[in-house]
């Protein structure tokens, strides 16, 4: 859900609240109309994971399907716009523009293997089945709403199916047309190929892998680089070749995750940095409220404002997106009421883990942090180590426990919490200070806080709203 195609379910799921809650679901009487409606829904949602291409389709037949099924303009907008965002994420599937390259064809090799064998058997496995319970709900040996899932699962099996038929192609055109040259270094082993391509000025390099038909040659030593010649689109997605010492590797798979590390351009290798040097405070990022006493419990938690928010509507979405099910399986009123005051019991609750409750104490002499599971406590050790990932996680290392502390960005004003970047520094200060103070106290005491009257009050305003929204 987090990489880029979680842009199609979180529109799917916005699309199913609006079409059948707010704008009332399908303006067609007949009762296949809402079950082939929530399934033109569901269908681009699965298939975003398995094929952009494929998703982008499946968008555009569920927005001509809502056409058609809608009882006003306002829910076939919806329609479209669920399709828009489909035909937006395969963009990503471009390549960037790059530096001008030289282009030649990849050495011939002997023969081409025959990749995506796993999606093409689970697509037409897919197929096959969503066929077999199209025909039980035809003859009535299934009911109706089974329709929602045979369109959910016959464009699942659709996407898998043209991902096996793109990855033969873009393999048979990797090595049928020019492509890109790059001067690289390979780390050649079993079944995959290690890539490092320095970027110019020979300090930085992309560090990324791909999967190959050939094991590497026997080799006692340990493994190292060597030069090599790249060709094709390296980034993630795309396919590349890579030569080596006159030995082609044929890819069986597409390029994975594209990083970037330091690079020593003596050693051809990614430069290692000492953990001493790595752990460095920045003074520009340490506040002045962290300079204080080395023994001074600091305290850092989400702004209150933004935890209050995302726990409201993390359980005010379960609420409709639970009372949406049960009034779409055509429940009673006390049975649509019962099941929103349960999912967004358990929303709540999923809210107040992540959200409210998460805290995190430390002085000198460690750390103390309540998680979603419960309290932790820590001390400070010579392999402690603390960085974040850019993405609103501190990654902590203390002790005997690796500790993930949410750290998003600061709401409404920088001043409600911490940045990452503050966090990080005032975490490394007091473990450089506990080093250096001998004896050291225990590490801070943190107490789980109770769950506040206000949540419980929310939980039953979610549940109020939703009868009255979905009655």
């Amino acid at each position: 859900m987090l990489r880029v195609e979680g842009l199609v379910p979180v529109t799917g799921v916005a699309a199913f609240l609006l079409l059948f809650g707010v704008l009332g679901g399908p303006g067609d009487p007949s009762p296949q109309a809402r079950w082939v409606g929530l399934g033109a829904l569901i269908a681009p949602a699965l298939m975003a994971y398995a094929h952009r291409g494929a998703a982008a389709w499946g968008g555009v037949l569920a927005a001509v399907v809502w056409t058609s099924l809608a009882g006003s303009p306002p829910a076939a907008l919806v329609g479209w716009a669920y399709a828009l965002i489909c035909i937006a994420i395969t963009r990503r599937d471009r390549s960037p523009l790059t530096a001008p390259v030289p282009l030649r064809p990849p050495p011939a090799p002997k023969g081409l293997p025959h990749v995506a064998v796993p999606a093409e058997v689970a697509g037409y496995s897919l197929l096959t089945l969503a066929m077999a319970v199209f025909v039980a709900v035809l003859i009535e040996k299934a009911g109706v709403p089974w329709l929602a899932a045979v369109i959910a699962v016959f464009g699942l099996g659709c996407a898998l199916t043209a991902r096996a038929v793109t990855h033969r192609a873009q393999l048979r055109k990797l090595f049928g047309t020019a492509q890109p040259m790059y001067t690289v270094r390979v780390v050649e082993q079993p079944g995959y190929v290690h890539i490092l391509m320095p970027e110019p000025g020979g300090v930085l390099a992309r560090e990324f892998a791909f999967d190959v038909a050939e094991d590497a040659p026997p080799d006692d030593d340990e493994p190292h680089t060597l030069p090599g010649t790249l060709y094709g689109d390296p980034r993630p997605g795309g396919w590349c070749t890579v030569e080596v010492a006159g030995r082609v590797h044929v890819p069986v798979g597409p390029v994975g995750a594209v990083i970037e590390v330091a690079y020593d351009a003596v050693q051809g290798l990614p430069r290692e940095v000492e953990d001493d040097e790595e752990q460095l405070v920045d003074p520009e990022a340490l506040l002045p409220a962290d300079r204080v006493d080395a023994f001074e419990p600091r305290e850092h938690r989400i702004a209150p404002p933004r935890a209050w928010g995302a726990t409201i509507a993390i359980g005010l979405g379960g609420s409709l997106g639970a009372g949406e099910l049960a009034q779409l399986a055509g429940l009673p009123a006390a049975a649509l009421g019962a099941v929103a005051a349960v999912a967004a019991a358990a929303a709540y609750e999923f809210g107040w883990r992540t959200q409210l409750r998460p805290r995190l104490r430390w002085h000198a002499g460690g750390v103390a942090a309540v998680g979603f599971r419960g309290p932790d406590r820590q001390p400070w050790a010579t392999d402690s180590a603390v960085v974040h990932d850019d993405a609103g996680t501190v990654l902590l290392t203390a002790g005997e426990s690796v500790l993930t502390v949410p750290v998003p960005p600061p709401w409404p004003s920088p001043e409600s919490q911490r940045s990452a970047d503050q966090l990080v520094a005032a975490l490394r200060e007091a473990r450089n200070q506990s080093f250096a103070i001998r004896p050291l106290p225990p590490p801070p005491v943190v107490e789980v806080p109770r769950r506040p009257v206000p949540l419980y009050g929310a939980w039953l305003l979610s549940v109020v709203l939703t009868v009255l929204i979905l009655r």
